[in-house]
């Protein structure tokens, strides 16, 4: 009895032990926790919405488009001579400047000629010598009843130095230039005395200032067609005009120049318009109205592809389109736009 009561009494005690030092280190452990800093409470990181992405935009409106082509012209006269000669020789004078006025029949140029009169000197002696013999031998015929022979010889060689005389007279005028109309001279070719000058080269034009037509001669002459309808400008005035020639209906013998322009007249042409005054022509290929036009610069271009920027419910979507007329600053949607929708300007 007595082992069990003390075995019974140790069991208790050594509970109570294990109680107090267990109370023990709680007690330190709790005291040791007041030498850590208190943990601060971590804070969530802030919520950074986008910004609002905004455009400048161009609402799609209809309008009328054109595709004009404006090029720039001259007048000259309608009615215009080039003069030349119609053989080779050296130049004896130019007596004429650009720009001076000249009657009809009035001389311009000058062949070398100095022998070629000095011939029809000689040949007007020969021509008098002839007439003499021939009044003589006619008298000596009539009046005594000489030879008819030597009457019939005088008179051939009459004839015979008339006809010398008259061929080289037209050859003295195939040395000269001479005006064939009253005009402005507007051409003189870059000759000097004793120059050799070609056969058919031209040396002088003379054109009638008071008849006028504007002539193009470009790159663009093809596009313009007889009797299309453009517009001209002159001195800040538009004036309705009329396509009268293109190179192919140029005459054969019109000059390689004329060959290769375009000839407009010009209705209720102004006063005081001068040979060789530059004017605007502007020929309108295609015109269409109410159509959906836009700045060409928003049109974008990859491949074959032609699309545009559009801003819908606040998003950018790219649109495909599709064109008609173009110029340098605008072009015809046909397709794939609506009046009133936004293009995103760039």
């Amino acid at each position: 009895m007595y082992r069990t009561k003390n075995y019974r009494t140790g069991k208790i005690l050594s509970k109570s032990i294990c109680i107090v030092l267990i109370s023990l280190l709680l007690s330190t452990a709790l005291a040791g926790c007041y030498f850590f800093p208190k943990e601060e409470e971590v804070l969530a990181p802030p919520i950074k919405l986008p910004e609002k992405i905004t455009y400048d935009t161009l609402e799609v409106t209809r309008g009328t488009i054109e595709n004009v082509i404006r090029v720039n012209g001259n007048f000259v006269s309608i009615n215009q001579k080039d003069l030349y000669y119609v053989k080779s020789d050296r130049l004896k004078e130019i007596y004429i400047t650009p720009g001076q006025e000249v009657k009809k029949g009035e001389l311009l140029a000058e062949l070398e000629n100095d022998s070629l009169l000095n011939e029809i000197q000689l040949q007007e002696i020969a021509l008098k010598r002839s007439q003499i013999v021939y009044e003589d031998a006619k008298a000596n015929y009539e009046i005594v009843g000489g030879s008819r022979t030597s009457l019939d010889l005088a008179e051939l060689d009459l004839e015979a130095n008339r006809i010398r005389l008259e061929r080289l007279k037209t050859e003295l005028e195939k040395c000269k230039l001479v005006s064939p109309i009253d005009g402005t001279v507007v051409y003189v070719a870059n000759v000097r005395q004793g120059d050799y000058v070609n056969a058919y080269q031209t040396i002088v034009r003379v054109a009638d200032p008071s008849q006028l037509q504007l002539r193009y001669s470009g790159d663009r002459v093809t596009v313009f067609r007889l009797g299309m309808d453009v517009v001209v400008e002159i001195n800040n005035k538009q004036y309705e005009a009329e396509i009268v020639m293109t190179p192919a209906e140029a005459p054969d013998d019109a000059d390689e120049e004329t060959r290769k322009s375009v000839l407009i007249d010009v209705h209720e042409l102004p006063e005081g318009i001068r040979l060789g005054q530059l004017a605007s022509i502007m020929l309108t290929l295609e015109r269409k109205e109410d159509v959906i036009v836009i700045p060409k610069l928003l049109v974008n271009s990859f491949a074959n592809r032609k699309f545009v920027n559009v801003l819908k419910d606040d998003i950018r979507e790219e649109r495909d389109i599709e064109i008609g007329i173009q110029t340098n600053t605008e072009v015809e949607v046909v397709k794939g736009l609506q009046e009133g929708e936004l293009l995103i300007m760039r």
